[in-house]
Parts: C-alpha cells; sequence; structure tokens
C-alpha cells in the first residue's frame, strides 16, 4: 500500500527528531522520494507542511535545509496550548453546545471507539484516527465562545508537535503500545463529551488539559515508568494521545 501523505509527513518530521536527517542537511523532493520509495507528490505536501511548522527552511532555487529542533520552544508551547484547549473546553460546556456541536463531536468518539476496538493497528486506521482526531479538537476550539483562544493558539501552532497531525511513529514498527495509546486517546474523547453534555465545566476543562498535555506526561510513563528523562525522545515516542487543535486550511 502505498504512503499517505499523512504518514509521509510523519516519517519526516521522525527523521528530523531522531537526527537521520541533520540540521544543515539539505533535502530535495527528488531525494527524499527516493529514500521512501514514493512519488514526488506526497513528498511535496510534506515539505510545505514542515516549512509551515518551521523544521526547515526553502532555499533560493531548489530543496530545503533541516532547521535544529528547539526542545524547550516545544515544551513550554505544550503547557500553554493545554492551557487553551482547556479554556476552550470549558467555556464550550458552560455556555453549552448546539445540537449540531455534539453531532460532529459523537460522530468524532463513535469513530475513534469502532478503530480502537480493531484487532491491531494499520497505516489506514492510524489516517482515520487522525481525522476524527482532527474533527474532535477543531470543533471544540472553533465552538468555543471566547475567540481570543484560537488566536493565541496561532502564534505557536508552527512548532513541531504543536499543529494539527503531528504523529511521528516508526515505519513498519506500529505495536501494542500504539494501540494502548490511541484507547487512551478515545476514552479522554470520550469523557471530554460526557462532561460537555453535562455542561460540567470545572470537568472539561481538567480532562482536556491532561489529554493536551499527554504528548510529553504518557510518553514518560510509557518509556518503563519514566525512565527517559529527554524530552526530545519522548516527543518520539509519543503518538496518537493528544491532538493539537486547529485544522490548516
Amino acid at each position: 500500500m502505498a504512503l499517505s501523505d499523512q504518514r509521509v509527513l510523519a516519517i519526516l518530521r521522525r527523521m528530523i527528531f531522531d537526527g537521520s536527517l541533520e540540521p544543515g542537511e539539505k533535502i530535495t523532493e527528488v531525494r527524499i522520494s527516493e529514500t521512501l520509495g514514493v512519488s514526488r507528490t506526497p513528498v511535496r505536501i510534506a515539505l510545505k507542511a514542515l516549512e509551515v511548522e518551521g523544521l526547515i527552511e526553502k532555499l533560493p532555487g531548489r530543496g530545503y535545509t533541516v532547521q535544529p529542533v528547539e526542545i524547550s520552544d516545544v515544551r513550554e508551547a505544550l503547557e500553554v496550548r493545554g492551557v487553551l484547549e482547556s479554556l476552550a473546553a470549558r467555556r464550550l460546556a458552560e455556555d453549552g453546545m448546539s445540537d449540531g456541536t455534539a453531532a460532529i463531536l459523537e460522530g468524532s468518539v463513535a469513530a475513534t471507539e469502532r478503530l480502537v476496538s480493531q484487532p491491531s493497528i494499520t497505516d489506514g486506521i492510524i489516517e482515520e484516527y487522525q481525522d476524527a482526531n482532527a474533527i474532535f479538537h477543531t470543533t471544540i476550539m472553533e465552538h468555543c465562545s471566547n475567540r481570543y483562544v484560537a488566536r493565541m493558539y496561532e502564534r505557536i501552532r508552527h512548532l513541531p508537535m504543536l499543529n494539527l497531525g503531528a504523529l511521528a511513529f516508526n515505519r513498519g514498527a506500529l505495536g501494542s503500545q500504539d494501540k494502548l495509546r490511541m484507547t487512551i486517546g478515545h476514552t479522554q474523547h470520550a469523557i471530554i463529551f460526557d462532561a460537555l453534555k453535562k455542561r460540567e465545566g470545572t470537568r472539561a476543562g481538567a480532562m482536556m488539559e491532561e489529554h493536551s498535555n499527554a504528548t510529553v506526561t504518557y510518553a514518560a510513563i510509557f518509556a518503563n515508568e519514566g525512565a527517559s528523562t529527554d524530552l526530545g525522545a519522548l516527543l518520539l515516542q509519543s503518538m496518537a494521545t493528544n491532538g493539537p487543535v486547529l485544522a490548516e486550511a
């Protein structure tokens, strides 16, 4: 099965984080296409996305250079994102959801429940999970009554692992831990949705902040009960336990 655009993006992001693509290294569509064994179209899309995230920089003419990742910036931005997502969920719960908003969120939760009930995790399941996850987070952000939440998020969304769909995983190494993390992510969505329906703002906000911060905290738990303290390594191990907020146009 051909790699999807999202999978190519995730692989390239991982290669930057783990040093396979080093800071200052020049990369091109042709080189990446040959390395991954895919056509240039998904590579072109992925490179443009990485440029937006600040992980690569366009060179005059053809090609890009890999930019250094400042993990301290990511750590601080993750904290801010958690606060913003928490506020969005709390406001939506307190103000109440429209029937249309509730239906969208319910559909997202039903989709992730179906996906995590599958016996094994595949590329296709990851793609569907990511889509449903994006819908859940985007809907809460777009329908909360505080428009400044989204505006503040725009200031940090370019950082690695902060934008929608920022999943990093190994090629051909999907396993039981990945499924467990996805299951936890789904369960937290279900709890948040329940709090939203019951208009329990405090519970919705608290669970959303926990869910948003799972990128680091849960990765540490799964890495031998927190044995790893390297945030860069934890970000690489993290997958599908969280979802950044706003979809790209």
